[in-house]
């Protein structure tokens, strides 16, 4: 698959140097969102209640509908010590949303899982469900593909620590190559791809932040990673910034034809 295919080719003009591309992921149904863990401050004191929302977006960082909450795991990892968060719906937010309380102001990081679905392509739409339950039913199956979902936050970077480049052992990950203390705009935030704790090659990632855009599915710069998993994206603005990737892997053989995975990773740039 080749990167116009990953952009979904749909490119922008350009603006302040950055093409404007949007990262559709192919072969991902038009309903299939975003997963993504947005604090109210990336920066809490200790002691300071926090509220996270765990979105499901197409316009970032705005969320458009509530997962269950049976299926999103959230983490709060800080000094080496891993905390669950509770996560209920709020429908003024159309988000899942918790509390965290930092027991002090050293950087943490928000670990989320959106567990796998099932969904099918039928003649009468996208259906939840695998093949054999659809097809019983009376359904005409298409395809078949199960989609899973990671996202991480991080929450007060600094310069002397490197919670921000750990790996977090998610299935396919993000993890940043340059500490968000000391990058500042103007600079170039590098990122590397695992998927299964591996560099992946060839995969597209997409920077934006907030409230850079309403539009659907919009990125301010994309990249392709190298052999190693790596790429480089420009960051031009203190904002809290979002890079994104997805990887689609073949399963015949399994309850779906294909394993869709999407991870993305949140952060602030002062």
């Amino acid at each position: 698959m080749n990167l116009l295919q990953q952009l979904g080719h749909k490119a922008k003009p350009i603006l302040g140097g950055l093409a404007l591309t949007a990262l559709l992921g192919a072969s991902l149904p038009a309903t299939a969102h975003e997963f993504i863990l947005k604090p109210d401050t990336a920066t809490p004191a200790a002691g300071q209640k926090t509220r996270v929302q765990a979105q499901a977006s197409h316009v970032f960082m705005i969320s458009e509908e509530a997962e269950k909450p049976e299926s999103v795991n959230l983490q709060l990892v800080q000094k080496g010590k891993s905390t669950p968060v509770t996560l209920t719906e709020d429908a003024s937010l159309a988000a899942l949303v918790g509390d965290i309380l930092l027991t002090d102001a050293a950087p943490a990081l928000l670990v989320g899982h959106r567990l796998p679905q099932i969904w099918s392509e039928t003649t009468e739409g996208v259906l939840e469900g695998n093949r054999a339950q659809l097809e019983a039913q009376g359904k005409k199956v298409r395809s078949v593909g199960k989609y899973e979902k990671f996202a991480k936050s991080l929450l007060n970077p600094a310069a002397n620590d490197a919670l921000y480049k750990t790996p977090q052992n998610q299935m396919l990950e993000i993890l940043l190559l340059d500490n968000p203390a000391t990058v500042k705009p103007g600079g170039v935030m590098n990122v590397q791809v695992l998927l299964r704790g591996k560099p992946l090659p060839g995969a597209a990632v997409g920077l934006t932040h907030d409230g850079f855009s309403k539009e659907e599915d919009a990125y301010k710069v994309t990249a392709t990673t190298d052999a190693q998993g790596k790429a480089a994206l420009a960051v031009d603005a203190p904002a809290l910034w979002m890079v994104r990737t997805a990887t689609v892997e073949k399963t015949p053989g399994t309850d779906a034809d294909a394993h869709h995975l999407r991870a993305t990773y949140v952060f602030p740039v002062q």
